[in-house]
């Protein structure tokens, strides 16, 4: 049985749920990004809240498209970093090296992404059986794909969080109750109620047909310095 499986990054390390159509949802919490692979080695694609491909100059078009397409959700949306800030020792450093090969600085926000970024992309350079299942995806373009458009409210609210599981329910039935499951398990400071939602749509989502954000074929997707792709995968509408 092809499993799907939707990784979000925790103050823990990595939130990974797994789905099987027939089986429903699982999850587990990992420190490593690597352990998150050998839990699932049959996984037939796993799609990760993280920048995979980084651009060597300028921005990358899919964060500006993802950022187009949700509208008053786009600041969800964090640019990718340029490769070099992954060799970076602390912000100030890492927002010059941005600002000299993008002409924009680094949030505080996308500097803490960085050694989560590294995580993956040290994986993914090391392991090109990991580059065919592992691919990008961002949480909200999934949840919209899954309604009318971007959801109204923030995820870190009771009514943002009611509507994300809305949207999950028809495809998901018994998702109130995992969810439930879910937050009795962990603490929050290890995982909270917005990872167990991203990462459970993320594996929602890789179970769907999944196009690309800006929609282009795959042989026009544009590649980093180290052949991984600059794109994030949404679920075709």
């Amino acid at each position: 049985m092809s499993r799907y499986v939707g990784v979000d990054g925790c103050a823990g390390g990595w939130f990974a749920v797994g789905y099987a159509p027939d089986e429903g949802l699982t999850h587990g919490h990992h420190t490593a990004f690597e352990d998150v692979l050998d839990s699932h080695p049959d996984a037939a694609r796993i799609l990760v809240d993280m920048p995979i491909g980084l651009p060597e100059t300028g921005r990358r078009r899919c964060d500006e498209a993802a950022r187009e397409r949700l509208g008053s959700r786009a600041s969800t949306v964090f640019f990718a970093p340029c490769r070099a800030v992954l060799n970076a020792a602390d912000h100030e450093t890492a927002s010059a090296m941005n600002r000299e090969h993008t002409g924009y600085g680094l949030s505080i926000q996308a500097w803490h992404l960085v050694p989560k970024i590294r995580a993956v992309d040290a994986t993914l350079r090391a392991s090109p059986e990991a580059r065919d299942t592992v691919a990008e995806a961002h949480p909200e373009l999934c949840f919209a794909a899954l309604g009318d458009g971007p959801v109204s409210e923030s995820k870190s609210t009771e009514a943002g969080r009611a509507e994300r599981l809305a949207r999950l329910r028809p495809r998901l039935p018994d998702v109130d109750a995992w969810y439930e499951t879910c937050l009795d398990a962990y603490l929050r400071n290890t995982v909270g109620r917005d990872d167990v939602l991203d990462a459970a749509v993320l594996a929602l989502a890789a179970s769907l047909p999944l196009g690309r954000v800006p929609d282009v074929p795959e042989d026009e997707v544009p590649r980093d310095i180290e052949g991984l792709p600059m794109e994030i995968r949404a679920p075709s509408k």
